[in-house]
């Protein structure tokens, strides 16, 4: 008896559940407008530590020109880039063979690693780049070329 209690009171529990309207998001209000500035894919791992020190988020769209570089820089915090249009090709420290990448892909450049961006095309490429970085420090530092121009 005591067993089909039990069973009888789930099976009322569930039912309840089921029936129950789902609770929804609250609706906008008012005149908003949102425009998505990128979206993109990477498999690289990604991780944002800021270890509770002040950190400041900046978002840039670039435009590279035709035969345009970056020249050779670091950031004090990871890069994140989504291209928007056009192929952009980055070099490393650690990998001087320039990588391609096209409109959808995103780039993750880690704190600290030399990288130069250029665009090898007739056409202009653009991304949507954002930066992790310590609070009162500059988005960029020059670096020396680290790999042999070609």
């Amino acid at each position: 008896m005591l067993a089909k209690r039990f069973v009888l009171t789930g099976a009322a529990i569930m039912l309840t559940v089921a029936m129950s309207p789902t609770a929804g998001a609250t609706p906008a209000n008012g005149d908003i407008e949102r425009t998505d500035l990128a979206e993109g894919t990477t498999d690289v791992p990604i991780a944002i530590v800021a270890v509770g020190q002040p950190t400041t988020l900046y978002v840039q769209n670039i435009v590279l020109g035709p035969a345009a570089s970056s020249g050779w820089h670091t950031h004090p915090g990871p890069e994140y880039s989504v291209i928007n249009e056009g192929t952009m090709h980055v070099r490393t420290a650690s990998d001087c063979v320039p990588t391609a990448f096209g409109a959808g892909q995103a780039i993750f450049i880690p704190a600290g690693v030399p990288h130069v961006v250029s665009n090898e095309t007739a056409q202009h490429a653009e991304a949507v780049v954002t930066y992790t970085l310590p609070a009162d420090r500059p988005i960029r530092d020059d670096a020396p070329a680290a790999c042999p121009e070609g």
